[in-house]
C-alpha cells in the first residue's frame, strides 16, 4: 500500500522527479528506464543511489548518507553496463564503476519488470525487501517507475545444468532451501498477502487458468492456430479440479512455508567464497514445501534457456537416488529447526512420505507452469522465447506422468 500512495502522491505532485523512501530506499514512480540506451540504464541507477529523499511513507526515518554526492557530479563515463544473460521474464543489467564514489559495492543488478498482470510487483518488492533485510537475499538499495535496483554478487555465476545433477551441490541446495523455508519470517505488514494458513498455489492456478481461458488472441495469427492444435483448456481445468480433489497423497503431510517456487539453475548463484545463494525471488509465496522441491526437481529438465527455447530433455529428471539424497538432506535440516518434541516422525517414514508428495507435485507443477506460458505467449508474444512450444511440453509431460504413475509401472 505505501507504493501506491506513492504512486498517488507522485501523480499529485509537480515535482517531476518526486520520491520517498519505502523499506528505507527511495522510490521513483515516475522515473522510467528506457533499455535501449545504456544513458537512461545509468542515469536512472545514479538517481536512486545518489538521491537523498526526505520523506518516508512507512515509518522509517529520513536518510542522509555521510557520503552523499550529488547527482550532477557525477561522471556517467566512469560507468558500464552490461546485459545478464538467463532470465526470460525481465531484462537484468549489471551497472560497475560505484568504488569511486566511496560506495560499498562496486556493481548493482538493475532489473527491469517483466511478465505484465502476471506479479504484483508491489507486494513482490516488499517482500524482496523482507527477504533481503534478513540477508536471505541479495540487498535491496530502491525502486523506480518499471524495476528495481538489487545488490550484485561479484564473481557470482549461476550454477549450470549440469551442477544441478553434481550430489555433492544438490545436497547443498537442498540445505539452503530448507533454510529460506524455516528462517524467513513474514512481517505483519504482508500477512495479507502471504498467509501461512492459505498456500497460494491454488488461488494461483485458478486466476491464471482463468486468464488463459479469456484470452481472445495471441500476438500473431500463426500462434493463434498453435495455441488451437497444442492444447485444449477446459480439458487442463478439469485436471486442476482432480488434482485438487484426489490429486494430493490423503496422509501428505501439507507442510507450508515461504516458498521460492521458481528454483531452477539460473537462479542459484555460486558465490567466489565457495557458497552458494538463492536469487530472483519473484515468484515466491507461502506454498507448500513439497511443490517448491517437485519445481526444483522438474527444472533440472530445463526448457526455459534461449538454447531450448521451450523443449525441457525429461532423461535430466533427477535419479530416485539424487531425489532421495536431496530429501534427506533437506529433512536433516528441517528438524534442526523443530524447537520441541512434537510431530516427530521416523525419519525413513518422513523421507517416504514427503518423495510420495513431491511426486503428486511434479504433476501440478507441470500445469503451473503450462498456464503460465499460455498467458506469458498472449501478453509478450513468442518471438524472443517459444512460450507455447513450451507451454504444450510442459502440458504433454504432464499427462504422461499421470499415466505412468496411474498405471502403477
Amino acid at each position: 500500500r505505501d507504493f501506491q500512495r506513492a504512486r498517488k502522491e507522485a501523480k499529485d505532485s509537480s515535482e517531476t522527479e518526486y520520491s520517498t523512501l519505502i523499506y528505507n530506499h527511495p522510490y521513483f514512480p515516475n522515473l522510467l528506464v528506457d533499455t535501449s540506451t545504456s544513458d537512461s540504464i545509468i542515469t536512472t541507477a545514479i538517481t536512486l543511489l545518489f538521491s537523498n529523499p526526505s520523506s518516508s511513507l512507512n515509518g522509517d526515518s529520513s536518510v542522509k548518507e555521510s557520503n552523499y554526492v550529488s547527482t550532477q557530479d557525477v561522471d556517467l563515463s566512469k560507468f558500464e553496463v552490461t546485459e545478464v544473460e538467463g532470465g526470460i521474464t525481465n531484462a537484468l543489467f549489471c551497472i560497475s564503476g560505484f568504488t569511486s564514489y566511496n560506495k560499498p559495492y562496486s556493481s548493482i543488478l538493475l532489473r527491469i519488470f517483466g511478465a505484465e498482470g502476471m506479479i504484483d510487483r508491489d507486494i513482490e518488492t516488499s517482500t524482496f525487501a523482507t527477504l533481503a533485510q534478513q540477508e536471505l537475499a541479495p540487498p535491496y538499495y530502491g525502486r523506480f517507475g518499471n524495476g528495481r535496483i538489487e545488490g550484485y554478487y561479484e564473481g557470482a555465476i549461476p550454477l549450470s545444468m549440469n551442477d544441478l545433477r553434481d550430489l555433492d551441490i544438490s545436497k547443498e541446495i537442498a540445505v539452503k532451501l530448507a533454510n529460506m523455508h524455516y528462517e524467513f519470517c513474514i512481517p505483519p505488514s504482508l500477512g495479507e498477502y502471504h498467509d501461512e494458513k492459505e498456500p497460494s498455489l491454488w488461488g494461483q492456478l485458478g486466476s491464471w487458468i482463468d486468464q488463459a481461458m479469456n484470452i481472445q488472441q495471441y500476438q500473431t495469427k500463426e500462434d493463434d492456430a498453435r495455441a488451437k492444435e497444442y492444447y485444449n483448456l477446459q480439458r487442463i481445468q478439469q485436471e486442476l479440479k482432480w488434482l485438487k480433489a484426489d490429486g494430493i497423497p490423503a496422509e501428505a503431510q501439507g507442510i507450508v512455508a515461504f516458498c521460492h517456487n521458481d528454483l531452477l539453475a539460473a537462479n542459484i548463484l555460486k558465490r567466489t567464497n565457495g557458497d552458494i545463494s538463492l536469487i530472483d525471488f519473484e515468484y515466491g509465496g507461502v506454498n507448500y514445501i513439497a511443490f517448491d522441491i517437485a519445481n526444483h526437481f522438474n527444472e533440472f529438465c530445463g526448457g526455459t534457456s534461449a538454447e531450448d527455447n521451450g523443449v525441457p530433455d525429461y532423461t535430466r529428471f533427477p535419479s530416485e537416488e539424487q531425489q532421495d539424497l536431496f530429501l534427506r538432506t533437506y529433512l536433516d535440516v528441517k528438524r534442526q529447526y523443530s524447537s520441541n518434541g512434537d510431530d516427530i516422525v521416523d525419519a525413513e517414514e518422513e523421507t517416504i512420505l514427503l518423495l510420495k508428495e513431491v511426486k503428486a507435485y511434479v504433476l501440478v507443477n507441470h500445469l503451473y507452469w503450462g498456464l503460465w506460458a499460455v498467458n506469458q505467449a498472449a501478453t509478450e508474444g513468442t518471438s524472443e522465447f517459444d512460450y507455447l512450444e513450451y507451454s504444450k511440453n510442459r502440458f504433454k509431460r504432464y499427462f504422461e506422468e499421470k499415466l505412468h504413475i496411474h498405471s502403477g509401472k
